[in-house]
């Protein structure tokens, strides 16, 4: 299984959050079952390609793996 690390504004995780928690499920679930609920949050025809059309060159995966996380110290938080 993947993971993937999302950047949202503070409104948006806190309103993820707040449903999650209605929901009863945790956050990375609840996210998952609306990004696969693909009826209800359709992306708009031709979405991607007016997005992303400027890429020509096919983009492979790194081969490298990302490396392990590391706690900052507090002054850097």
């Amino acid at each position: 299984m993947a993971q993937l690390n999302l950047y949202v504004t503070d409104k948006v995780a806190a309103r993820l959050k707040r449903e999650a928690r209605r929901a009863g499920v945790p956050l990375s679930r609840y996210v998952v079952s609306r990004l696969e609920d693909g009826a209800e949050h359709d992306w708009p025809a031709g979405f991607f390609q007016k997005a992303c059309g400027f890429l020509r060159e096919k983009i492979s995966e790194p081969g490298d793996r990302l490396p392990e996380a590391v706690e900052l110290p507090e002054s850097l938080r």
